[in-house]
């Protein structure tokens, strides 16, 4: 009796390990087709996906490109006014800038005569110091000659 004990939990185990095994190949031979066929519609699908993507990828690129020709259309009827505009605003800055350099050069030129005016005051004033201390120079001369001569006339006579 203990040899009957002592086979006895090997053998079921055998025999749930035989049927277990039967069982996993029966299911794999069953499930291997269904798992391709999932394969093979997952990747359909995903074919599927990918194509309405990319053309959907596709229109906005071309609905883009037409928005942008548009836009550039739009932008070359544009050019003429902004050259007039640019034209306008140049003409203007010239204007300005000529009346500024005009108001410029007539204030520079008043400056110039001023200055020249005080320089000629200035020489002037100078030439008339100059002749003075020479006239001066010339009577006190005059005075010494005259003084000595009449000293020399005094002491010879």
């Amino acid at each position: 009796s203990s040899g009957i004990n002592a086979e006895w939990p090997l053998r079921p185990g055998k025999q749930v390990e035989k049927r277990l095994d039967y069982f996993t190949r029966a299911q794999r031979l069953v499930e291997i087709p269904k798992l391709k066929k999932e394969w093979e519609k997952a990747k359909e699908d995903d074919k599927v996906w990918w194509e309405q993507k990319e053309n959907e990828r596709i229109e906005m690129t071309i609905k883009k490109r037409e928005q942008e020709i548009s836009t550039r259309q739009r932008l070359l009827r544009m050019v003429d006014d902004k050259k007039m505009f640019e034209a306008t605003v140049l003409e203007a800055k010239e204007a300005a800038f000529n009346s500024e350099l005009e108001r410029f050069e007539s204030e520079l030129e008043q400056i110039r005569a001023q200055r020249k005016e005080a320089k000629k005051l200035e020489i002037l004033k100078k030439l008339a110091e100059d002749r003075k201390k020479e006239e001066l120079a010339r009577a006190a001369e005059e005075k010494r000659k005259k003084y000595r001569l009449r000293l020399c006339v005094d002491t010879t006579a």
